[in-house]
């Protein structure tokens, strides 16, 4: 999942976001989500959203010819979601992303009726569920539902708790769609059966790598993905389940992580202070030193 890279004067860095596509391509994603939470949709303008649809589709479609391409969706209500959905079909991206409606928070059925409703824009749908973010909790039982809707074709769950929500999704879906986890997940919804995960960019080379030992089959690999989760989870910050500043840590993160300039969030989320992005290069060796043992 890309952040949106900004200049200093609060602009859409173009070239920062191209560097950023090369950057995941290099560590091993297979797709990209444009736009995502972590790329700040709700504070862009749609002139801006439609231009970072029209940016990574002709940067991928250039160098990247087989990279899956996510379109972000999301907005408040059906009517300018399903515009986004035939923007991003035009363009010719593989799937469309969004989670409820935010800001006001729906009932179930209108959840339910919103994906429905989306689904027949022809766009291959993602249910993306983030409670903390949109204010609307999918239920296993609504997410079973959401399955069985023709045009829904995977669901990105943010969750990490595995007795009480992940394994009820998993039972509740019962394959009819893809399942992909947050990489705080990532190896429990391996277990699970997921398909793998949506994965915020700073995250994205641990998670290749647990995800390559996983093809294995050998014991010792999965101790070793354990402990990768264990140290991701111990490295990086928590996101908007615990942090006000959630955005701009994000930001920082990709910044130390990928070594491309991604700017501070949109006005008026802001960086963490120094003292975080201190703590996080002090940790961060000791998470590339685990990923580095070992051929797999």
């Amino acid at each position: 999942m890309l952040v949106t890279p900004f200049d200093k004067d609060g602009r859409i860095n173009f070239t920062a976001l191209g560097e950023e596509i090369a950057w995941c391509v290099r560590n091993g994603a297979k797709g990209i989500v444009v736009t995502p939470s972590i790329g700040e949709f709700a504070v862009l303008s749609k002139s801006e959203r439609v231009q970072c649809l029209e940016f990574c589709k002709d940067y991928a479609d250039k160098r990247y010819p087989d990279l899956y391409l996510i379109a972000t969706i999301a907005s408040t209500n059906t009517p300018e979601t399903i515009e986004y959905a035939h923007i991003a079909l035009s363009l010719g991206y593989d799937a469309g992303q969004l989670n409820p409606p935010y800001y006001w928070i729906p009932s179930k059925e209108e959840v339910y009726e919103y994906y429905a409703a989306v689904a027949t824009a022809e766009l291959p749908i993602v249910v993306y569920d983030n409670p903390m973010l949109s204010k609307f909790d999918i239920t296993a039982r609504l997410a079973g539902r959401l399955a069985k809707i023709p045009g829904i074709i995977a669901m990105k769950e943010v969750k990490t708790d595995r007795q009480r929500e992940l394994e009820p999704l998993f039972q509740a879906i019962r394959g009819r769609v893809k399942v992909y986890t947050t990489f705080r997940a990532f190896t429990t919804g391996m277990w699970l059966g997921s398909s793998g995960g949506f994965i915020n960019v700073f995250a994205l080379p641990f998670c290749v790598k647990m995800w390559n030992m996983y093809q294995t089959g050998d014991l010792r690999a999965y101790r070793h993905m354990e402990e990768i989760q264990s140290m991701v989870n111990t490295v990086f910050p928590r996101g908007g389940e615990n942090n006000p500043n959630h955005i701009g840590t994000t930001k920082m993160a990709a910044r130390v992580v990928t070594d491309i300039p991604m700017g501070a969030p949109r006005a008026p989320y802001r960086l963490p202070e120094h003292w975080v992005e201190e703590e996080l290069r002090a940790k961060l060796p000791q998470l590339q030193e685990l990923i580095s043992r070992g051929n797999t």
